[in-house]
């Protein structure tokens, strides 16, 4: 029996780790809450020179950079799996 090249098998990654996009955005929401945990103690402990010195207007400044990130997350997930379903086919 000889090999004609259709075996599609032949194309298929090895064994490996996949991320899927539930582990990826856990993993920027996880990463983006330690960083405002951190910061609104910092900002808590930080007497006279608070910046900004509004509370609000902390915790809208920490959940921007936060959608953002989970947003960049989400995107780059979803293209990752078009390709993958895209390479299956």
């Amino acid at each position: 029996m000889t090999n004609t090249g259709n075996d599609r098998s032949v194309n298929q990654t090895g064994p490996g780790r996949r991320y899927n996009n539930r582990q990826v955005l856990l993993a920027v929401l996880v990463a983006w809450a330690v960083a405002a945990v951190l910061t609104l103690i910092g900002w808590s402990t930080a007497d006279g020179e608070r910046q900004p010195d509004d509370l609000w207007l902390l915790v809208v400044l920490l959940a921007i950079p936060g959608l953002i990130g989970l947003a960049v997350a989400w995107g780059i997930g979803s293209v990752a799996s078009r390709q993958r379903n895209r390479e299956r086919a």
